[in-house]
């Protein structure tokens, strides 16, 4: 290694020992559209508060799936959020997602920690959309299967992906501590929030962020993770729809999407139009809840909650909700945590509320529970 990276590590974990200001990290998710950052402070034992919070938006195609196309658009609106956020905390936590991510449950034989490692990276290895040299793997063992064996969530990113947007956080001046997968971070909120309402045993949770250009959708039993699959629509696709089929901007778009005429009230051709595209998302939902119901035999849900800027769809909600058979709400971060007046205005709760969960379970990250 060479003697000044030596020397700079040295100076770093120094840096850290003795550094004086707010613990735990900023949370940020780098989104497709936008950026969020946010910072969350325990105040007691399972109760948190929501301290700061900013958002910068990104120009259309700045990230495409979780390929960077547009550095500097990325760096200068960090620079902004960071300024915007104005605290004094210099660690982060970043998030991750996309096509070279991966979240699974695994069901495993069990043993030492040693071989439990070895049967991780064995079964990995075959999920991985990249060969496994490329990519960090982390796993958490959640409990033990009926076979007499573990089941472990694990998680992995190809390390260029996490790579990139880790150097474009230390740009900005600020020293990424933690890596994170979206979907886990969201899941972080979901059980803070819902308690022992999604945990019981014998529950089971349909938990969807809907997001710009994917959906995550995932399958929550008994206290556990037990499904994910991305779904490779979101929001822009309506939005480009919308552009394309009525000739508008992106800005225009997305207007008419959520706000219609400016009055609350969606023309009859937008209405259609986001119809059109909803049909191809539920159908490729009823092929993945088909999918689930044939593989374990279970046929009803006790909820679904959802998240993510594409919930504010006039009537998704109420679509979903016949669909999946089963009661649907908005996640709602504000339900139990608290959050700092002076920091936070009125305006900001609609907006964090809807698009801030996942960099607000990525503030958690450091925290526990």
């Amino acid at each position: 290694m060479d003697p000044k990276d030596i020397i700079d590590g040295i100076k770093d974990k120094i840096g850290d020992m003795f550094y004086v200001g707010p613990k735990g990290v900023i949370g940020i998710d780098i989104g497709l559209s936008a950026i969020k950052l946010a910072e969350v402070i325990q105040v007691s034992d399972g109760n948190f508060k929501i301290n700061r919070y900013a958002t910068v938006a990104l120009p259309e195609g700045t990230i495409i799936e979780d390929e960077i196309q547009k550095e500097d658009e990325i760096l200068q609106a960090l620079q902004e959020g960071i300024k915007e956020l104005n605290s004094g905390n210099k660690f982060a936590c970043i998030g991750v997602s996309g096509p070279n991510t991966l979240i699974k449950r695994l069901q495993l034989a069990g043993g030492t920690n040693e071989e439990i490692e070895d049967q991780v990276t064995w079964e990995t290895e075959q999920y991985l959309p990249f060969p496994i040299d490329e990519g960090n793997i982390s796993f958490s063992v959640v409990g033990e299967n009926q076979g007499g064996g573990v089941d472990v969530i694990i998680g992995a990113v190809k390390k260029t992906v996490l790579e990139s947007f880790r150097d474009l956080v230390e740009r900005s001046n600020l020293k990424v501590k933690i890596v994170d997968l979206n979907a886990a971070a969201t899941l972080n909120v979901f059980e803070t929030v819902m308690g022992a309402e999604v945990s019981a045993k014998g529950k089971t949770w349909i938990l969807m962020d809907l997001g710009a250009q994917k959906t995550q959708f995932m399958i929550y039993k008994s206290g556990v993770m037990v499904f994910f699959k991305e779904i490779n629509i979101g929001g822009l696709t309506i939005t480009e729809e919308i552009q394309r089929q009525m000739g508008v901007n992106y800005a225009e778009a997305e207007s008419l999407k959520i706000s219609g005429d400016g009055s609350g009230n969606i023309p009859e051709e937008i209405v259609d139009l986001i119809n059109q595209v909803l049909d191809t998302f539920f159908a490729e939902l009823k092929k993945t809840v088909d999918f689930w119901v044939n593989s374990t035999s279970e046929e009803a849900f006790d909820g679904c909650v959802l998240t993510g800027g594409s919930s504010l769809i006039p009537g998704l909600p109420e679509a979903l909700q016949e669909l999946f058979e089963t009661e649907v709400q908005i996640l709602n971060p504000f339900t139990t945590m608290s959050y700092n007046q002076n920091n936070i205005s009125e305006d900001m709760i609609n907006d964090i509320a809807f698009k801030g969960v996942c960099a607000i379970g990525l503030a958690m990250r450091s925290i526990p529970k």
